[in-house]
């Protein structure tokens, strides 16, 4: 031992040598960032785009330590060498991930390319997309299939559900074009809730940006600051619970087709549930 080191030691200096890799591996790569950068910025308009990414990277930094403390005091993710999505810092892609596993799932769709640009990005909506999407009834929850009587006029949905669940049209009344016009200003209770957020998931009025966006006209975009991180993850429990919903009514529906059918038309046509003594004279009808 030197001179040097042997004095060090006896005022208790101590070399962490298991750490002296990992850490001389940040340098190297943000040596190479540097070098990069130098190369990039050979004038100004270059060198503002780079500043306006470093700026938007430490701002995602700070939004990591606020949403995720514990993950960032553990991380040991670089900050300047590229992880899977390569516009952004290991650190940042530890930050996606986090948001989209504890959050909102905000790596999906056409979010998974590692060429994304996440700086505004846009959701992939749980909901089906009925302007443009070819509709496979056999596909679909049967909730679904019920519910879009009331908005396609397609014959096949009552051919499907006269071979599925042994239902014809002129077993029930007419359905009108439009609902009535206390459908959406009733009250909301029990089944009447159910039955409603089953018309607004399918009409794509929920006003829950996870299921009434578009994803074929990509809907709004997104940027990463603190209330859009809160409006997400609070909208997205909400789309799960709504959903949860249509899971219910699909079992209501294997059980008493006929009678949640009377219900949903009666709904849309003339705002109450039916009466008890009305789907009686339906069922001994049918």
């Amino acid at each position: 031992m030197s001179a040097s080191l042997a004095e060090k030691s006896n005022f208790g200096f101590e070399i962490e040598w298991s750490s002296r890799a990992p850490f001389f591996g940040e340098k190297l790569y943000q040596a190479i960032e540097y070098l990069g950068f130098r190369a990039r910025n050979s004038n100004a308009i270059s060198a503002c785009e780079t500043i306006e990414k470093l700026v938007a990277e430490q701002q995602k930094y700070q939004l990591f330590k606020k949403f995720f403390p514990d993950e960032w005091n553990r991380s040991r993710a670089s900050f300047f060498k590229t992880g899977y999505y390569e516009n952004y810092s290991e650190r940042t892609n530890e930050f996606f991930r986090l948001v989209h596993e504890k959050l909102f799932p905000v790596l999906s769709g056409w979010n998974e390319d590692e060429e994304a640009e996440l700086e505004n990005f846009y959701i992939f909506s749980f909901n089906i997309d009925l302007c443009c999407e070819e509709i496979e009834y056999e596909h679909l929850r049967v909730s679904y299939v019920f519910a879009l009587i009331f908005f396609f006029r397609d014959d096949e949905i009552w051919e499907f559900l006269a071979a599925n669940y042994n239902i014809s049209r002129e077993d029930f009344p007419v359905v009108n074009n439009l609902p009535h016009d206390n459908l959406w200003r009733g009250a909301r209770t029990g089944k009447t809730d159910l039955y409603i957020n089953l018309f607004e998931i399918i009409d794509h009025s929920t006003q829950n940006p996870w299921l009434d966006t578009m994803n074929c006209r990509g809907g709004e975009c997104f940027a990463w600051d603190e209330d859009t991180i809160h409006f997400l993850t609070e909208t997205y429990k909400e789309s799960q619970r709504l959903l949860e919903q249509t899971v219910l009514l699909d079992e209501m529906i294997e059980a008493r087709p006929k009678e949640v059918l009377l219900d949903l038309i009666s709904l849309w046509n003339d705002g109450p549930l039916p009466t008890k003594e009305k789907r009686r004279r339906t069922s001994r009808k049918n």
